[in-house]
């Protein structure tokens, strides 16, 4: 009979080890490669919608589209000399340090008001 020294139990031992921890890491490996290529594809998944959606942005504001509509939904005509409010109608400014106001200030009689009362009678049809 042949006696089986430590030695070689211990080697054993340590082959099986090594050879489990191979096998673990192997599908290991595998599975992070699969998850790598569902996220590769993803990417090129979302590229392809980024270039979908900037050629349906470019088609959506090409000048000669936002004329049209600006003409028949807007109604704006030319600016009148009588539109325009001279410098003493634009409100002064608040001080950068102070607090801003809780509810916005009621509207005052400023010289806009004539300004803006002859524009609304003219702009009435």
């Amino acid at each position: 009979m042949s006696v089986i020294r430590p030695g070689t139990i211990v080697w054993f031992c340590v082959v099986v080890a090594v050879g489990y921890a191979m096998f673990q890491v192997k599908y290991e490996v595998m599975q992070q490669e699969q998850t790598l290529a569902g996220i590769n594809k993803q990417i090129a998944d979302d590229r392809d919608q980024i270039r979908v959606l900037n050629a349906e942005w470019s088609y959506l504001t090409r000048p000669a589209r936002i004329e049209e509509l600006s003409a028949r939904f807007l109604h704006l005509g030319s600016l009148n000399s009588i539109q325009i409010l001279p410098p003493s109608a634009v409100p002064e400014r608040a001080d950068a340090g102070a607090p801003l106001a809780a509810s916005p200030p009621a509207p005052s009689t400023t010289a806009a008001a004539p300004h803006l009362a002859a524009v609304t009678s003219r702009s009435q049809p």
